[in-house]
């Protein structure tokens, strides 16, 4: 007799031999194994299967503004720390100089303050990546 597997969370993991840990001979509603966020799967719960749908992460807020600190330890870690002084530098006069006072002086990197929006293309970052970026800073 056909037994079904499930995980530590319920999770159907799929047939298994007769009698394995974690195991019931009842068939579950759903046979797919199938992770993609929304899919609907089989979760044993001790005496029957019930069908949820995968849960699906939770989009990450990007914060309006992180330390310098942050920011600058978030840059270390994508490895574009170096290249923020050569894409300052490499910016026309006036915005040049506002550029090196912002990152020299501020307190804090708002995400959607002009130096920003101006040096994300300069290191080559979509907004998407800027986003992404300011993220991880605010876990820092």
């Amino acid at each position: 007799m056909t037994h079904y597997a499930y995980d530590a969370n319920g999770w159907y993991t799929g047939p298994v031999a007769d009698d394995a840990p974690n195991s019931t001979p009842i068939e579950p509603p759903v046979l797919a194994t199938d992770k993609t966020p929304g899919a609907p799967r089989s979760v044993w719960a001790r005496v029957a299967w019930y069908v949820v749908a995968v849960p699906i992460p939770p989009v990450p807020t990007v914060p309006a503004s992180v330390t310098m600190r942050q920011a600058r330890l978030a840059l270390l870690g994508a490895g574009m720390l170096q290249p923020v002084d050569a894409a300052i530098a490499a910016m026309p006069s006036p915005a040049k100089e506002a550029a090196q006072i912002e990152w020299e002086f501020s307190n804090e990197v708002q995400r959607h303050n002009g130096f920003v929006e101006q040096l994300g293309p300069a290191l080559g970052l979509t907004p998407a990546q800027v986003d992404a970026l300011f993220v991880a800073a605010a876990k820092l």
